[in-house]
């Protein structure tokens, strides 16, 4: 098997819940393609397991059929009937079959389509886990699903597994250090505008990586007929919510405000209302990883003026660069069509948003090349808003900490390949001036996050705290 890269905390958690004396249940969840299956193989593959798996869009008795047929798989055509009629027997005749067989592992793989998104099968689990499987000797269970609204709500949250689950992994893309260890013997630029095109998706950049150069891997990936990214859109979309119409609106609604929307806005684009199902769709779609929400720094988590943006990075490039260029990816009347994107202002810019939400994902690290990553703060854009909620687009903030050390770091970004001058000063102090009249006696500290270097004149300057670079933030993991 291949090395698992990364993921060194969920490995360490899955080992020691793998290696416990007594019989445990797991729940580990996470979009599609981002290496839950990949983990769970890795990490089971020193003890005796049996895995299944559920098959997509696929009704109740359907799923039965592939169960009986993966248990024949294990112990063979005379030990398993024809026929099962509900869970509840299929899993008492899996604990029938593997109950000589202490210390084993039972991964349930695509758990919500075995499903079929209803709760039924998870009642059917407790009672069955309760009676047989918890008074087995280290007989562990792994409920694995990429629906995360669905594991969460159904699975986490639910009556008949309350106070049962013992291990909880939410298994996230890669950050850029994980990402230069995938793409090893990449240059920094390859790593980092792979990161802004796949996000840290390990399947992408599994795929990625056997091309000569980043590059031509999405002009091959991405421009080509049958390349893989030109149909991953429909793939992934319709794998999480089906036929249902309203979470594609909500995404091509907020693809065309780059900055966000808020729950108000949405809401009057789609003329729908702005609470009940509207609320459902959004927290579904932030927990397949499709949008995030910005709340300012200064509101709470319940605030009404939380920002609702596309934060997957391949559906960003795919509605940027692949799909108004469908005709010709299909027809193949332009070859090398990316060399041209990648020279055109529009991809300049969209590299440029892509830096921001860098930085948000990889705030962390900026708070250590600050120094004040032992302090307590918040962090998060500052935008001016107004009774209607409407968006102040002359007063924004990309980057702000708000410390318990009576510190505001206020972070400008910029992705620029030319120098930075002293231009900025000017930008920046004006977002300063508006600011100390919410600061109270707080200090505001000013940062640059910057791709390029500040120009001399700036540097003389000395007005910024401290300028960070992109290859100096890179170069903190």
């Amino acid at each position: 098997m291949k090395e698992l890269i990364g993921r060194e905390v969920e490995k360490k958690n899955l080992k020691d819940f793998l290696n416990s004396s007594s019989s445990k249940l797991a729940v580990i969840y996470g979009r599609r393609r981002i290496g839950k299956s990949f983990l769970i193989e890795h990490s089971v593959q020193d003890y005796k397991s049996f895995m299944f798996e559920g098959i997509e869009n696929q009704a109740k008795h359907d799923q039965l059929s592939h169960f009986i047929f993966q248990l024949k798989y294990y112990f063979g055509d005379k030990s398993v009937p024809r026929i099962l009629n509900n869970w509840k027997e299929a899993f008492y005749l899996l604990y029938q079959l593997i109950k000589e067989n202490q210390n084993c592992v039972i991964v349930f793989d695509e758990f919500q389509w075995m499903s079929n998104y209803r709760t039924e099968i998870v009642s059917d689990l407790k009672y069955i886990w309760d009676k047989f499987f918890s008074k087995m000797q280290n007989t562990n269970i792994i409920l694995c699903g990429s629906i995360a609204s669905f594991m969460i709500n159904k699975v986490l949250k639910s009556k008949a597994l309350y106070g049962r689950i013992d291990l909880e992994i939410h298994l996230e893309a890669f950050d850029i250090s994980e990402t230069c260890d995938m793409l090893y013997g990449r240059n920094l630029e390859e790593c980092i505008e792979a990161f802004y095109f796949t996000g840290g998706v390990p399947k992408y950049l599994e795929l990625l990586k056997n091309y000569s150069s980043i590059r031509l891997g999405i002009q091959e990936l991405a421009f080509s007929r049958n390349g893989y990214f030109t149909q991953e859109y429909e793939r992934i979309f319709i794998s999480h919510f089906g036929k249902n119409i309203e979470y594609e609106q909500i995404v091509k609604v907020l693809i065309q405000s780059p900055d966000g929307l808020f729950r108000k806005n949405i809401a009057e684009k789609l003329k729908v209302k702005s609470g009940g199902q509207l609320s459902e769709y959004l927290f579904n779609l932030e927990k397949a990883g499709f949008i995030s929400k910005f709340i300012p720094y200064n509101k709470d988590l319940n605030t009404k003026y939380k920002k609702y943006f596309i934060s997957d990075s391949y559906i960003r490039f795919y509605f940027s660069f692949i799909l108004p260029n469908m005709i010709k990816i299909n027809s193949q009347t332009v070859t090398n069509l990316f060399i041209g994107i990648s020279q055109s202002n529009q991809y300049k810019y969209w590299l440029g948003k892509n830096f921001e939400l860098f930085c948000f994902r990889h705030a962390g690290i900026i708070a250590d090349k600050l120094g004040f990553s032992a302090v307590d703060y918040r962090f998060g854009p500052y935008y001016r808003t107004r009774n209607s909620i409407s968006y102040d687009k002359g007063f924004q903030i990309d980057l702000l900490f708000d410390r318990s050390d009576n510190v505001i770091s206020l972070c400008e970004m910029k992705y620029k390949n030319k120098k930075i001058g002293v231009e900025i000063i000017d930008e920046v102090e004006k977002k300063v001036k508006l600011l100390e009249k919410e600061a109270g006696n707080k200090t505001i500290q000013r940062v640059l996050i910057s791709k390029s270097e500040a120009s001399i004149e700036l540097l003389n300057k000395a007005y910024f705290y401290k300028i960070i670079t992109l290859d100096q933030l890179v170069g903190g993991f």
